[in-house]
């Protein structure tokens, strides 16, 4: 199984921000050398990757503008891959790194958001530019688009705080989203300008992604 996004059944959403000398102190380069090939070497994890928003195209800019795709290689290794201890302990480091850039980030950068692929195509083609797509209530029909994702979930950010694991650390979308996104489409290069009044677009950047041909952790 090759460790692409559209080979992934399930996917963690996480957006983001970091202060604004991050990229000064290092940040693209650090994620490419550790936080990447740490993520990738989680059991459970086949696909993570990192990318950075480099334009809106519809849709004023959210308050995130680095975005993380951390595919699993099955629904049911979400919560071995969330509450991995080494992966609690770098997250932690992470936060006493870069930080978000404030002293009390909005609720949408404190949560992650557990999504369900919906459609894929086979024959994709992965590059180093996609065109993000998000919007409100069900996915379009006849989406053109090369992965769809359906968020279904919202991911407390646990190790943002006591580092214990909450009783309602999973929640439905349908409780309340954060994150103001009901599905999100990936198209590998630009997308048909076809979006819905609510939705909003963007080009976005890779930074680091898994290496070609690298092993998938057990």
């Amino acid at each position: 199984m090759t460790r692409t996004l559209a080979n992934c059944p399930a996917m963690i959403f996480i957006a983001y921000t970091v202060p604004g000398d991050a990229e000064a102190r290092g940040y693209s380069p650090w994620l490419v050398s550790v936080d990447n090939p740490f993520f990738n070497a989680i059991p459970g994890t086949r696909h993570y990757a990192n990318w950075r928003v480099a334009q809106m195209l519809k849709g004023p800019m959210p308050v995130w503008d680095y975005l993380d795709f951390q595919g699993l290689a099955s629904r049911e290794d979400l919560e071995r891959v969330w509450f991995n201890p080494e992966l609690d302990a770098f997250r932690a480091e992470w936060l006493r790194l870069w930080g978000y850039g404030a002293r009390n980030p909005s609720p949408v950068l404190r949560h992650s958001y557990l999504t369900r692929r919906v459609f894929a195509r086979p024959d994709h083609s992965p590059g180093p530019e996609i065109t993000l797509r998000g919007g409100t209530g069900q996915v379009p029909e006849g989406l053109d688009a090369d992965v769809v994702f359906q968020v279904e979930g919202v991911l407390k950010k646990h190790f943002g705080g006591t580092g214990g694991r909450p009783v309602d650390w999973l929640t439905p979308a349908s409780a309340g989203n954060p994150l103001g996104l009901d599905w999100l489409a990936v198209t590998y290069g630009p997308a048909a300008a076809d979006a819905g009044p609510g939705d909003v677009v963007m080009q976005v950047d890779l930074i680091a992604e898994p290496a070609a041909g690298s092993a998938e952790p057990a």
